[in-house]
Order: structure tokens, then sequence, then C-alpha cells
């Protein structure tokens, strides 16, 4: 049974190879000149035409203004004679005031080094996926390293964070518009998804950034989990060694010990998701990343910011997600064990359904306050990722940005449809979570 939940994970991961084996292994196109390309060939060679030029076009749509066909007939045989002379070695002046002749301005003369931007491009491609293989190698180890039965946790976090974000991309798409688009801000969540609708095509506008972010809360969801879980034990042993040697009264708490975990997974989880997270607000923010698909601006990120660009806004991550993975995980933790320890007083028994009611009242309230908790970094996180051409300012640039213009109050634009995004979101993927986790084997939260 463990080998094969293992290898269902194992496949889970990999997709997350698919853009890094694309972008690595995908092949230049090559151009070849036929007999029929010559007048083409020629032009780009002598600098009349630029080196893109003639990209799936028929070069006898390239004529002379004002000639005659004849006139391009000669033209063509021309140019064949100069190609003859290069072959032979003779080397003969660019005139590029010949463009004059053609129907092309001077400015498409240039003729940029496409070696030098394809060699870049390459090496950006290899890093793309030297970086996704490194993250799966990190959660493989970080799930082999936890001890027997820890990968139950990671499983039981991958799949819960995955389903219940990748239903709620909608209302995520909706509540980043109102964040980052001006003339949404005043608008109400239903006319701003009419809006997107319509600008967009259709109801696929509402799904953009689907991809990037099933598979960034994939693992995300899987580290977060499996690491609070693994490290609840090692910090609540390592908290009461602090309190017998130093006796320091408040590391007897338990609380204090689910907190610091919550912090190390929070932090953990952000250098997962960083990448994806960034990718899908590019899509929701720019209509030319939507346009080339998730995997094409992925590279075009790449190959314009350089894979340190993929985590520019982990401070910002961080202070959403610390907060965020704090107040979801140890409150759902703290109310569940509340709730059960009230019932066991009172004589009732825990049955099936005390099981769904408890999960479920809990997880709502953990979305109430991880909502609140993690607004201000949600806010400065959608702004500095949708804002790619501010390369130079840092997090704490876009936060006073954001406070200048609209003081603290333009932290919390957008929580509204937020509160509802994350409501969804929490109760979901805590359900989730418990019932994968009771179904592999591991008591339900709280008991």
């Amino acid at each position: 049974m463990k080998l094969f939940i293992i290898s269902s994970w194992s496949c889970l991961l990999l997709i997350l190879c698919v853009p890094g084996i694309v972008v690595a292994f995908q092949q230049h196109r090559t151009f070849r000149i036929s007999p029929t390309q010559g007048l083409t060939h020629k032009l780009t060679h002598n600098n009349i035409l630029p080196s893109w030029y003639g990209e799936g076009i028929n070069p006898i749509g390239i004529t002379h203004s004002g000639t005659s066909p004849s006139s391009r007939v000669s033209t063509t045989l021309n140019t064949h004679d100069h190609a003859e002379n290069d072959e032979k070695g003779i080397s003969e002046p660019v005139n590029k005031d010949n463009a004059s002749n053609y129907n092309i301005t001077p400015s498409s003369i240039i003729n940029p080094s496409r070696a030098k931007q394809k060699d870049k491009a390459l090496r950006n491609k290899k890093q793309v996926f030297f970086a996704l293989c490194s993250l799966i190698t990190a959660n493989f180890g970080l799930m082999l390293l936890s001890g027997n039965g820890a990968w139950r946790y990671y499983l039981s976090g991958g799949i819960c964070a995955a389903i219940s974000h990748g239903i709620t991309t909608p209302v995520d798409v909706i509540k980043t518009r109102i964040q980052i688009d001006e003339s949404m801000k005043d608008m109400s969540m239903v006319k701003s998804g009419l809006k997107i609708m319509k600008e967009d095509g259709g109801v696929g506008g509402l799904l953009a950034g689907l991809g990037p972010t099933t598979i960034g809360y994939l693992t995300e969801g899987a580290v977060k989990f499996g690491i609070y879980e693994v490290s609840k034990p090692l910090v609540r042993s390592t908290l009461l060694w602090l309190s017998s040697v130093w006796s320091i009264p408040f590391t007897k708490s338990k609380v204090v010990g689910f907190v610091i975990s919550g912090g190390i997974a929070g932090a953990a989880a952000s250098v997962m998701l960083c990448p994806m997270e960034a990718l899908r607000i590019r899509i929701v923010a720019e209509q030319e990343c939507k346009d080339s698909g998730w995997i094409g601006c992925f590279s075009d990120m790449i190959s314009n910011e350089g894979v340190k660009g993929l985590w520019k806004s982990l401070p910002a991550m961080l202070s959403k997600q610390v907060p965020y993975t704090i107040t979801k995980n140890v409150s759902f933790d703290m109310a569940t064990t509340f709730a059960y320890s009230t019932v066991a007083c009172y004589g009732a028994t825990i049955c099936g359904k005390t099981k769904i009611v408890i999960p479920l009242i809990s997880a709502m309230l953990a979305s109430i306050l991880s909502c609140i908790a993690s607004q201000p970094g949600d806010m400065i996180l959608s702004v500095m990722n949708a804002h790619a051409q501010k390369g130079e300012l840092k997090t704490r640039d876009f936060y006073n940005q954001i406070v200048e213009e609209n003081g603290i109050k333009g932290l919390f634009v957008g929580i509204r449809e937020r509160f509802i995004h994350v409501g969804l979101i929490v109760t979901t993927q805590l359900l989730i979570y418990d019932f994968v986790k009771r179904l592999v084997g591991i008591a339900a939260t709280g008991l």
C-alpha cells in the first residue's frame, strides 16, 4: 500500500517536470533556404532586409516599388549572382541605400545577433529545468527524511491544497484583478467577473493560471502540511528541554510549539510556491502572457528576468504565507482539540457525523483568521508580480507605495472577495486533509 501511494505521489510530482522538459528541449526553428527564397536570403545577407524577414513568406511577394514583373525577375537573377560570389569568397560592400527600392523602412534594416539570443535562451531553459528538478528532489528529500509514515502527511497536504486551490481559481482571478486593476477596484465581485468574461471572451478568462495554480499548490501543500506535522513533536521536545535548562515558562505551552512549527512550514512552503505564484499572477495581469500560455510565459519570464527573478517576490510571499500557515494550521488544531474535548466532557459519543461537523466549523473559523492575517502580504504580492517592469523596486518599496497612495486600508483592497476565496479554499482544504489523513490511517485532527 505504501509503495503504491508513493508511486502515485511520484507521478503527481513529475508533472512539475513537464514545463522544464518542454522548455529545456524545445527545438529552435531552423531556417532552410530553398531556391525560391534566393531573393529573401540575399537581401537579409546584405542587411537590406532584417534577418527575421521571410519566415513563412513567399519571396516573390517582395517587389521593387513601381517595377514590372520583368524587373523583379532580373533582380532575383542578380541576387543569385551575388550568392555565387559569396560562395567563391568574393566579398561585396553592403549597400543599405538599396533599402529605399524595396517596400521596407530603414528602421527594419537592423539585424540583431540571433545566435547570442538563442544561446542565452538555451541557458535559461536549462536553468529552469534544473530549478524544477531541484524542487522535486527537495520535496522527495523532505518526505524521505521525515521518518516512517510521514509520507502520509505530505500526500494528504498535496492533494487537499491542489484540489482546493484549483476549484477556486475563478474567485482568485477576480480577486487578483481587483487588486491590480484600477478600473475594477470599486466594482463588486459579480460585475468584475462579468467584465473579465467580456474582455477575455468567455468563462475561460476566469480560469487563467489554472495550470500553475494546481501544480504550485500541489508541492506547497505537501511541504506545508508535511513539515508542520513532522516538526510539531520535534519542536515540542526542544521547547521542553529549553524549559528545563533555562526555566522559561512559556516554552511549556503547546501553542508556542504549534506557532513555531507553522512558521517553519510556511517559510518552506513559500520557497516552493513562489515561482508558480509569480507565473499565475503574471498570466492574470498581462494579456500577452495569457495568449502565449503558461509554459511560454514561464520561458519568457526566465529569458527576461533570469531564474532569480522567479523568487524576487519571496519576501512578499513570506509575509503572506507565514501568517497564513500559522493562523490556519494552529487555529484548526486548537479548535478541533477544544471541540472534541468538550464533546468528551459531556459524555457524548464521537461518531462519523461529529467528525464532519467539528472539522467543518473549525475550518470555517480558521479561514476567517488566516484571511485577515495574510491579507497585507497577499496585496503586496499581487502588486509586485503584476508590475514586472518595476524590477528595481523591492518589497518594502511596494509596501510604502501602497500605504502612501491609499493608507493602511490600501493593504486590504479585495478583502471581501478574498473572504470568499480563502473561505472556500481553507474550508475545503482542511476537510479534505482530515478525510485523506483518516483514509491512510492517521487519526483525525484534534483527537
